[in-house]
């Protein structure tokens, strides 16, 4: 106790011969220990005196309350001060209500929460909500220290260069000590580190009821600095006008001889110290992603219901996000996917890429094992395997997503559609079209009346690749209504609609199968897409994979192209 008590005395020492106050160390000191005197008077803590002191050595506020007085009363013996401090440990500080005072007493209900919930993490992010009557308190304890001062001090050599200092500074914000001492009472407990980046998000809100409407006294101003009112908002009542930033300004007009009228300098101290009120713990999105294929023209590709009417009974997104849900323990998810099918088309080949965003995750990564465990699941789940599987199930980082929703009108997609003509299709019938789509051709399209309801109205050029169309069979006979339906393979731009292409949409989209082919009319009865063309899901590979040392790789076995991760 002795050694921590010499090591803070030491510090505290340094901080005092050279804080902000005055020229000269001798009279730092004297000036420092006249204002701890005032707001130990005022039945502050010693952390609260650091913090008007203008102390940023956050070292120094992890002594305890005995440990400082020992210490201040040791620099006070040594430097001829005829005061001695002892303050009662029940005391409970004018201005921080308890909060920095305190600070480590509030972690307990912090770490029943974090055993609760289990989150895997190693770091957390602290943001904190503390009494907004603090705000005033330590107005009026700063306009105290000044009127003391002026009072009892104006002969003390250094009382002019402290009241110029004084005017120039603001009293060091509480939440910055807060932060720090509960850091590392956290920290001894949980064994969490405090990071600005860390994964998880945890808001503690301290609170103090009954000093929670000391500000009010500023609307009883001769001209009142702050209005309140009562608006209404999502069908409640509530008060307006008494932000922390609407009281902090209101603060900086307030005339100190006018608000001694209306409340008391210096504020009178609590019977309580201030309580924990809550604490929010959100975790940053996981994403985990992979293709899926969808087999069945009855499965929308999300939940599909139009004024409360599900559309379809099942959905690719329901297949998948629970079973993710309940491996991450996420709180919601929200399914992403490079484009997406009508519920009457299927998506084969490859598979189409997506991710699930998981929100507020418990267990933000799982092992490759565990994924795969995860692709099991889903795809041998009864109801479902026959119409929906999933395939190369990982997790994403978060740096890839943008792959996905740039994919969506960047890449080429490829299809397969049985459609219908008015013709017969003829072997010249064929050679027109192939010819035709053999190369490039750009189409202009209108909104298409079937998604009016939700789509802008506009005119959008798509690029057709490749167009191709063929019979059912070789040997049809061209006098059979067989002869009437054919397999048309299509390359396109991402965002074509398919549909339209085939049947025109009353002419809102031209060129068209049928004017291609010159015939009156076409119909597409079955769609498939066979690929998306899209480097999905992404894997950096290694270094040494690659002739430019420096880059790391992304690639996938859905084709065996690689190029560097720049290129995205």
């Amino acid at each position: 106790m002795s050694n921590t008590i010499g090591t803070a005395s030491e510090q505290l020492l340094h901080f005092l011969q050279n804080n902000f106050l005055s020229q000269s160390q001798d009279q730092n000191i004297q000036a420092s220990l006249a204002i701890v005197d005032i707001l130990v008077s005022a039945k502050c803590c010693f952390r609260c005196c650091l913090r008007f002191l203008g102390c940023t050595t956050f070292q120094l506020y992890t002594f305890d309350h005995n440990v400082l007085q020992s210490a201040l009363n040791d620099i006070s013996l040594k430097n001829s001060v005829q005061k001695r401090y002892d303050i009662s440990t029940d005391l409970i500080c004018t201005a921080c209500l308890g909060s920095i005072q305190l600070a480590e007493t509030y972690v307990d209900e912090v770490y029943e929460k974090l055993k609760e919930q289990n989150y895997k993490v190693d770091s957390c992010s602290l943001n904190c909500t503390l009494p907004i009557s603090i705000l005033t308190r330590d107005h009026l304890l700063k306009a105290h220290i000044v009127n003391t001062l002026q009072e009892q001090h104006k002969d003390q050599p250094f009382t002019a260069d402290v009241l110029r200092a004084l005017e120039d500074t603001n009293v060091r914000d509480p939440k910055d000590f807060f932060k720090y001492l509960f850091g590392l009472k956290l920290k001894e407990r949980t064994g969490l580190e405090l990071d600005t980046d860390g994964p998880l998000r945890m808001t503690v809100v301290i609170d103090h009821k009954p000093t929670s409407k000391d500000h009010l006294f500023m609307t009883k101003l001769k001209e009142p600095l702050l209005k309140i009112r009562t608006i209404r908002q999502k069908r409640a009542r509530v008060t307006a006008g008494e932000s922390r930033s609407n009281v902090t300004e209101a603060l900086k007009k307030l005339d100190i001889e006018e608000a001694k009228q209306f409340t008391r300098i210096p504020p009178i101290p609590p019977t309580e110290k201030a309580k924990f009120d809550s604490v929010s713990l959100v975790h940053v999105s996981t994403y985990v992603g992979g293709r899926y294929l969808k087999f069945s023209r009855d499965y929308s590709q999300t939940p599909w219901a139009i004024k409360g009417q599900k559309l379809a009974e099942h959905s690719v997104s329901g297949c998948i996000v629970d079973i993710l849900k309940k491996y991450h323990r996420a709180d919601d998810t929200k399914f992403v996917s490079a484009g997406r099918e009508d519920a009457n088309v299927r998506m084969l080949g490859t598979g189409r890429p997506f991710y699930v965003e998981l929100i507020n995750p418990r267990t933000p990564q799982l092992t490759e094992d565990e994924y795969k465990k995860i692709e099991n699941e889903i795809n041998s789940q009864p109801l479902h395997m026959k119409n929906v599987q999933v395939r190369q199930i990982c997790y994403i980082p978060a740096k890839y997503t943008s792959i996905i929703k740039e994919g969506e009108e960047t890449k080429t997609k490829q299809y397969r559609a049985l459609v219908w003509l008015s013709d017969p299709i003829t072997d010249e019938l064929i050679e027109r079209v192939n010819n035709y789509g053999s190369t490039p051709f750009t189409i202009q399209q209108k909104t298409p009346v079937r998604v009016f309801q939700r789509r802008s109205a506009a005119v959008r050029p798509k690029v057709i690749h490749t167009s191709t169309i063929k019979r059912l069979r070789d040997d049809v006979d061209l006098k059979s209504p067989e002869a009437h339906f054919g397999v048309v393979k299509l390359h396109t731009q991402a965002g074509t609609y398919i549909k339209e292409y085939v049947h025109g949409d009353l002419g809102r989209t031209l060129p068209n199968l049928a004017s291609i082919a010159h015939t009156h009319s076409a119909d597409l009865l079955e769609l498939d897409v066979m690929d998306v063309d899209l480097i999905w899901p992404p894997v950096e590979l290694a270094k040494k994979a690659l002739d430019a040392k420096d880059t790391p790789a992304i690639t996938n076995e859905n084709n065996k192209r690689i190029f560097p991760s720049a290129a995205l």
